[in-house]
């Protein structure tokens, strides 16, 4: 059985190609526009991994992540993102995210509330390249 990734993001164009790159590596794909969208497909579908853009409308990626990993039932879904904001806010949010969560574990969980438990399972920037994408898809999944 194939298994079923969650695309979330508010750009149709990013979905569509994603989805794309997913299907020919035989993955099956699910889309949401914004978090909470992203939340009631998670809730209704039980996916195996969520790609997760960061600046998306109505609810944003960091906000529905947060949610996801304080739910008891979805807690435990992988989630990879996959966003632009280090091209556009000059943030590199690779550094912050990994780096820096283990380099100091506790200083870091203290700062963010984050753990090693609950930082993302990987991390793609736009562009994407889909030999990456499905590089870190498989990482994720522990394929």
């Amino acid at each position: 059985m194939s298994k079923k990734i969650l695309v979330v993001d508010d750009e149709p164009d990013v979905i569509t190609f994603l989805s794309a790159v997913l299907h020919e590596n035989g993955y099956k794909t699910l889309s949401a526009k914004d978090g909470v969208e992203a939340l009631e497909v998670l809730h209704k579908e039980k996916p195996d991994l969520v790609l997760l853009d960061l600046m998306m409308p109505k609810k944003s990626g960091i906000t529905m992540f947060q949610e996801l990993r304080k739910d008891p039932d979805m807690s435990h879904v992988s989630v990879v993102v996959v966003t632009g904001v280090s091209e556009l806010m000059g943030i590199n949010f690779r550094d912050f995210m990994y780096k820096q969560a283990l380099s100091d574990e506790k200083k870091f969980a203290e700062a963010t509330g984050l753990t090693e438990s609950t930082i993302p399972a990987g991390y793609i920037e736009k562009p994407i390249d889909p030999e990456e994408l499905i590089k870190v898809v498989k990482e994720a999944l522990k394929e």
